[in-house]
């Protein structure tokens, strides 16, 4: 029922979005309007992820089931991201979770909005590529993230160092 649910919500047809990958979505009100326009990962068959930069949307998804009539359950993970940007970001992201994804590979490319699973300071995450900044880029989404931030967040700084990484505070929007 996860599929039909997030099929309902958005504008794109969730049943074209295979397990492990990502897409650009918009969530509209019933009139047209847009609501919001994250991203949506799909992690696995019955697991949808609302990457969102800001908004209540997941009190909108609730008011949607508020008659129970599909059975999923809609609530806010512990998973925080980290966006790493900018014409340097593979060969960051080559440094910091190594062969873990062929980030590269010719033979098999990591596609555009594909998702791996990866270890990143020895933390569990979900990795994505997209490229919002008009560079190849990257997004690391970390499991359990109030208990593992300050680990992911080290093994990000430590990775950067040769990179000249420039960190930058949370968006403002």
């Amino acid at each position: 029922d996860a599929e039909r649910f997030t099929d309902y919500v958005i504008t794109r047809d969730a049943t074209k979005i295979s397990p492990m990958r990502a897409r650009y979505v918009i969530l509209c009100n019933n009139k047209g309007g847009v609501l919001n326009d994250p991203i949506l990962l799909r992690i696995s068959e019955n697991e949808f992820w609302f990457s969102l930069s800001d908004s209540d949307i997941g009190l909108y998804l609730q008011g949607v089931n508020a008659d129970k009539r599909f059975d999923v359950e809609i609530d806010e993970i512990d998973v925080c991201p980290v966006q790493i940007q900018g014409p340097k970001s593979l060969a960051l992201m080559k440094d910091l979770i190594g062969d873990q994804v062929e980030l590269d590979n010719p033979d098999k490319p990591f596609p555009f909005y594909g998702l791996a699973e990866a270890k990143v300071g020895g933390r569990d995450c979900v990795i994505s590529q997209s490229g919002f900044s008009g560079e190849a880029g990257y997004e690391i989404y970390l499991r359990d993230a109030t208990l593992y931030a300050d680990d992911m967040w080290n093994a990000v700084l430590e990775a950067g160092k040769k990179h000249s990484l420039m960190v930058i505070a949370p968006a403002h929007h």
